[in-house]
């Protein structure tokens, strides 16, 4: 069922990426038609050919892969294969919708307790990473762009200022300018973002300083590139991720105070 959900948060991540990319673009050139008429088919992708979606588009096959490329894909294919979903899949990641008010409160009060175990120790040595990094970039992708620019927020009125870029691509492309005295400090709850057959995960591996995930997944412990791995939930308890991360920031902020 977990796999089942991560298929479909991959199609998720690209609706985010068109919507950035839409929300971003000063002028209303031929990239931003395209990204519009993917959205618009975005249920159909999966079946579309290079072709075929050429002509829904209304341009040549060649603009769309190298729109495709702008975007961080190799071309048309890649991203289509990124977000294969399997045969029956719902295009809504769970019943959240439908979540009552005890279940809701269970789900959060379990992700709270697992940061309540987080080591005391783990979370002072990020905190004086944070103190100490002379730049950090901090990625948060899909809904979690909003706990992202909270967390810089916190940091900024403490002193520290950190990126926090709501455009993808930029966000991308500031990681290959870091140094070892710098910092990247990831947000991908279920995984979804460090797919192989995405662009981030190749950008953190290559790029330079110390690097932070804050996720869900238990899976992701196995990922080399990241130096510290801080799990503040459970996978299926990511209806209430949005909450557990301003908790999980609430306690990082509090012992980063300590050490000014």
């Amino acid at each position: 069922m977990l796999k089942f959900l991560g298929e479909v948060g991959k199609v998720e991540q690209l609706i985010y990426t068109l919507l950035a990319y839409i929300n971003n673009s000063l002028n209303k050139d031929i990239n931003y038609y395209i990204a519009k008429s993917l959205l618009e088919h975005i249920h159909k992708i999966e079946s579309f050919s290079l072709d075929s979606v050429a002509e829904a588009c209304n341009v040549a096959p060649s603009t769309i892969n190298r729109f495709c490329k702008r975007i961080g894909f190799k071309n048309f294919s890649n991203l289509r294969n990124s977000v294969a979903v399997p045969m029956g899949a719902s295009f809504h990641e769970n019943g959240d919708s439908e979540l009552n008010t005890q279940m809701f409160f269970k789900r959060l009060n379990e992700n709270i307790e697992m940061i309540d175990n987080i080591p005391m120790s783990q979370i002072d040595q990020i905190a004086n990473q944070i103190k100490k990094s002379r730049r950090i970039v901090i990625l948060g992708f899909e809904k979690h762009q909003v706990q992202a620019m909270e967390l810089q927020k916190k940091l900024f009125l403490l002193g520290k200022l950190c990126e926090c870029d709501t455009n993808l691509f930029k966000q991308i492309d500031a990681l290959s300018a870091l140094s070892d005295e710098d910092m990247i400090i990831t947000i991908s709850i279920q995984g979804n973002i460090l797919s192989n057959q995405l662009p981030i995960i190749g950008k953190i591996k290559t790029a330079r300083g110390k690097k932070l995930l804050i996720t869900f997944s238990s899976e992701l412990g196995h990922l080399e590139i990241f130096h510290e791995i801080l799990q503040c939930g459970k996978i299926e308890n990511s209806s209430v991720d949005s909450y557990t991360l301003l908790r999980l920031f609430d306690v990082l902020i509090n012992r980063y105070q300590r050490l000014l």
